[in-house]
């Protein structure tokens, strides 16, 4: 028999994303990078490196679709957390410095951006610890470790500087407790807390308070600290419904700073206009249906908190990057998942949805592997069943016996608004005769008795 494989529209959506990501880059840089001697004048300089990361992506993502990830659980979880955090720290010590940041470790001629690992591993983590204790996350003391490893995690990806990183961490982590039943009034107090913190945030560094400035009034000082996002704005507003044309964007030409990465969406809304964000949008929205799907068929709860939150990560991210570059929330530094160039971006991107593609697959395969159901099991399945999120398989429990008995206490008494148990229609009328004449034979003892 043919094994069955995962919704193949998961792996359309990724490829069509993953080319439309490289179209951009490649078209979006071509102009920086053919004019400047820092790129050997060389047009294709950024897709050649977008394009090796796609390569080595699409490797880890077939090798991560095929592993056992139940069995690499204890590997996956506290140790990739741990040593995530020992990166995180790294890069404080040794990491360069680029605009006032420090978010890499350099590996040679490219750089290796540890934030993008951090989401990964947090969602690893998460998915372990709150299956553990999903019986009791509704108990706030109980969920203090994966307090305890997010706030670190947060912390040092907020030092780098990366508030955006930092945000969608935080928001994957109230999304997975969300998925894993905790009380909506602690994630309340959670949320509560967190826009706190993030004003404290905002407070504590100057160039932050400056972008929420600038997010406020973005025409206040369209020459200084509003360049960014007036050119951005004027970019999408000039795309109108069709755009200019792929490779005619007139903001490339240096007006728009960070063009292929942080704000390539303006690039994109330029040259394809309405109707080139509108089906970028379509492809995300279908990837996060697609992806809540899987999450929702899977009957094994650690592998169905891992496809919620991957998915909910990259939706996440592209709509924070979005909203940055049409003005709708203050500059993030976020880039746009499979679109904006960044190596570790793709990366992480590509084995994420490798994750969930596993899951996906583990799904086809209970399917098949269920079968059709032999006639005695149709039978019994009639009855009552027993069934939570965390098993695997439907099972029955009734195969009419209880309805039986009860059936004759309860069937006579309908007109006091008893509920009534879940019987097989071929048992109602036959135990309802059957309680009228036993009834009727007690009566009539009693008045016998009651005679003599």
């Amino acid at each position: 028999m043919r094994s069955r494989q995962a919704d193949p529209w998961l792996i359309t959506i990724t490829a069509c994303l993953s080319l439309l990501g490289l179209l951009m880059v490649f078209s979006s840089s071509t102009v920086m990078t053919a004019s400047s001697e820092d790129f050997r004048f060389d047009p294709f300089f950024f897709l050649k490196r977008q394009g090796l990361a796609c390569v080595i992506g699409v490797a880890a993502l077939l090798i991560v679709r095929r592993m056992d990830l139940t069995r690499l659980r204890p590997l996956t979880s506290v140790p990739f957390a741990i040593g995530t955090i020992g990166l995180l720290a790294l890069v404080m010590l040794i990491g360069p410095e680029i605009n006032g940041a420090r978010r890499w470790i350099p590996l040679g001629p490219f750089q290796f951006q540890v934030a993008e690992m951090a989401k990964l591993a947090l969602i690893f983590y998460l998915a372990d610890c709150l299956d553990r204790r999903r019986e009791k996350v509704a108990h706030a003391s109980r969920i203090v470790p994966a307090l305890g490893i997010f706030g670190i995690m947060l912390l040092l990806v907020e030092q780098e500087p990366d508030l955006g990183t930092a945000l969608v961490l935080a928001g994957v982590f109230m999304a997975m407790l969300f998925v894993a039943g905790a009380k909506l009034e602690h994630l309340g107090g959670m949320a509560a807390a967190g826009v706190m913190a993030v004003g404290l945030m905002i407070i504590a560094k100057p160039f932050r308070m400056k972008r929420l400035a600038t997010f406020v009034d973005p025409m206040g000082d369209i020459q200084g600290s509003g360049y960014q996002l007036y050119n951005s704005l004027l970019a999408l507003a000039s795309g109108g419904l069709t755009g200019q044309g792929l490779g005619n964007s007139h903001q490339k030409y240096n007006y728009l700073p960070e063009m292929h990465t942080d704000f390539i969406f303006a690039i994109l809304g330029e040259e394809l206009g309405f109707m080139g964000t509108t089906a970028l949008c379509t492809l995300y929205v279908a990837l996060l249906y697609k992806g809540f799907k899987v999450a929702v068929q899977c009957r094994k709860p650690y592998l169905r908190m891992l496809a919620a939150g991957v998915t909910f990560q990259i939706a996440l991210q592209a709509l924070m990057n979005m909203a940055v570059a049409s003005g709708c929330i203050p500059s993030t530094g976020v880039p746009l998942p499979f679109i904006s160039y960044g190596g570790s971006s793709i990366l992480f991107t590509l084995v994420s949805i490798g994750v969930l593609l596993n899951v996906a697959d583990f799904n086809a395969r209970n399917v098949e592997n269920e079968g059709k159901p032999k006639r005695r099991e149709r039978r019994l399945r009639q009855g009552a069943t027993l069934a939570s999120s965390s098993d695997e398989s439907m099972a029955p429990i009734s195969c009419g016996t209880w309805e039986k008995r009860a059936a004759g206490q309860r069937l006579r008494r309908t007109e006091a608004g008893l509920p009534r148990p879940v019987i097989e229609p071929t048992l109602s009328e036959r135990a309802f005769h059957t309680a009228r004449e036993t009834r009727r034979g007690r009566n009539k003892r009693q008045l016998n008795k009651a005679i003599l």
